[in-house]
């Protein structure tokens, strides 16, 4: 083991123990794991991140190694404001800690080059209208989108278009997506999401956390009560009581007529069943009937799809990027520029909509993209 003590001495320019520990927590590792990885005591690891020490050269070149992250990171300010999303995610209960931070970790990240973007780009501006009503929320919010009634063809782009920053993450187990306002006084709407699920989960998860951020601004901790409000929000914003009525009420609701709204809605059919059983179209027997022929096909963990759902992927931060750093800008720069790595900012951008083909040097379309990012002088 190397001799620890010679490994700590303040340099010119310090290391931020915040930083440390951000990218510790990016890699999903305790201290005891960097610790070993280190070949010093798990105490050093935690006397680093409190700032209480500071490693030597060669030490910071070998944390910068290990974690994965330029040595140039570890010597900035502190990250902004990122608090762990409003009421955690929308995901398994047992969901562990270690993921929860892995996932904040990448999110911050994230959302961090998006402000910085922000110096040389404007943001869309936020049009959120807040309520504490799930259903009056809902119906506000499909009136700030300005959509059609019935099925919200692409919520993602729709909510963006709202000002809301959707921040693709890689496939952390057992997480779906996450809602949190963000920033130095929590003025940025912020939705985490896994993109690697099925695309009626997805809409459902984004529904369901753009409904925190509308209902739940200023809740600091979750309860089973916000949950379900957050849900009431999501199936008004999705199959509208008004319009879905007509196509829940048209044909017997069998297996085959929920697989065929499926297609349509962009909702799961557990989901349409469930909202048919909240408007009463179907009685609880009738519905936990149908739940069983679900389960007895297999299908409560795996819906068939007779017609294939559009898979919808986030577009503003590499929209952004795009604007603010031109098209053509080298990732690697880039990368060094943002004291960050090409690996991790390819990863982020892989997981966005790319740019449409038939306008990728055109003026923005307003109903089809995020278009509202203007290059600032």
């Amino acid at each position: 083991m190397l001799m620890q003590e010679e490994l700590f001495k303040v340099h010119h320019t310090p290391v931020n123990g915040q930083r440390v520990r951000q990218a510790r927590e990016l890699r999903a590792l305790t201290q005891a794991a960097l610790a070993d990885l280190l070949g010093v005591d798990q105490t050093m690891v935690a006397h680093i991140e409190r700032g209480t020490k500071q490693p030597r050269t060669e030490m910071l070149e070998h944390l910068a190694t290990e974690l994965q992250l330029p040595e140039d990171f570890f010597r900035q300010r502190n990250p902004p404001e990122f608090p762990t999303g409003s009421l955690l995610f929308r995901s398994k209960s047992g969901i562990g800690k270690r993921v929860v931070a892995q996932a904040q970790a990448h999110s911050a990240l994230v959302f961090e080059f998006a402000l910085r973007l922000s110096e040389h780009a404007s943001l869309i501006p936020v049009r959120l209208p807040l309520s504490d009503d799930p259903i009056v929320a809902a119906r506000n919010v499909r009136k700030a989108m300005a959509t059609a009634d019935g099925p919200l063809p692409n919520i993602i782009r729709a909510t963006e278009r709202l000002g809301v920053l959707i921040l693709p993450l890689p496939d952390f187990k057992d997480c779906d997506a996450f809602a949190v306002w963000a920033g130095p006084d929590r003025q940025y709407p912020v939705i985490g999401m896994v993109g690697q699920r099925a695309p009626d989960r997805t809409r459902m998860s984004i529904a369901h956390e753009l409904g925190h951020l509308v209902l739940h601004r200023y809740v600091t901790s979750g309860t089973q009560e916000l949950e379900v409000h957050a849900y009431r929000f999501a199936a008004e914003l999705l199959m509208p009581a008004d319009t879905i009525m007509g196509d829940l009420t048209a044909e017997k609701l069998n297996l085959f007529r929920l697989a065929a709204l499926k297609g349509i809605w962009g909702v799961s059919m557990q989901s349409l069943a469930r909202r048919a059983r909240e408007l009463e179209v179907i009685n609880e027997r009738q519905y936990g009937y149908l739940m069983k022929q679900m389960s007895m096909k297999g299908w409560r963990t795996e819906e068939p799809n007779l017609t294939p759902l559009r898979i919808e992927r986030p577009r503003a931060i590499l929209k952004l990027a795009e604007v603010a750093l031109g098209p053509t800008a080298n990732l690697q720069h880039v990368a060094r520029d943002f004291a960050l790595t090409k690996a991790f900012l390819s990863s982020v951008f892989e997981m966005c909509e790319p740019a449409p083909k038939n306008n990728a040097h055109g003026p923005p379309r307003s109903r089809s993209g995020v278009l509202a990012f203007k290059r600032k002088a």
